[in-house]
């Protein structure tokens, strides 16, 4: 599986802005509220952040031991298990950039209107903030779930004699 490139994240966050941007002015123009994140969404996304990291733990104390090991081997991960957390690591990096690039259309929206409520740009901020402490921790766990390269590329190749 190839690693999440940040490119792809921002234009998966820009697309989301202009959604939110467009989609908040047309919600306005019809009589409704700006769309605000309710707190449980601020707390939910943290709350995902730290499960991810959490599961990550086990693979990142194999990797240690791996190194620290010498010639005796720690006792191996479930590779299921690490291609499960990866893929987490993945969809939780996309659904944050998802988040995040919806926050700043709105939050771009509420500061270009003529009245603006400080508390609902401050908790659409938080909306940022939360979206891109998920995202991190996608990445975090994603290079703590990469394979460690090989010393000896060669070595996979038969050798014929």
């Amino acid at each position: 599986m190839k690693p999440t490139k940040i490119s792809f994240l921002l234009l998966i966050a820009a697309s989301a802005a202009l959604t939110g941007f467009f989609g908040a002015t047309v919600l306005v123009g019809r009589g409704f509220q700006v769309p605000v994140s309710p707190a449980n969404l601020l707390i939910t996304l943290g709350a995902i952040a730290t499960v991810l990291l959490g599961l990550s733990i086990p693979i990142w104390r194999y990797r240690n031991a791996l190194k620290a090991a010498g010639p005796k081997r720690p006792k191996r991960v479930d590779p299921f298990y690490a291609v499960r957390v990866l893929l987490l690591a993945k969809a939780s990096a996309i659904a944050g950039a998802l988040f995040a690039g919806w926050h700043i259309g709105v939050v771009i929206f509420q500061l270009s209107g003529a009245v603006v409520a400080q508390t609902l740009v401050l908790q659409n901020i938080l909306g940022i903030i939360a979206s891109v402490v998920l995202v991190i921790a996608a990445f975090v766990t994603e290079q703590i779930c990469r394979l460690p390269q090989d010393e000896n590329p060669d070595s996979d190749q038969a050798v014929t004699g």
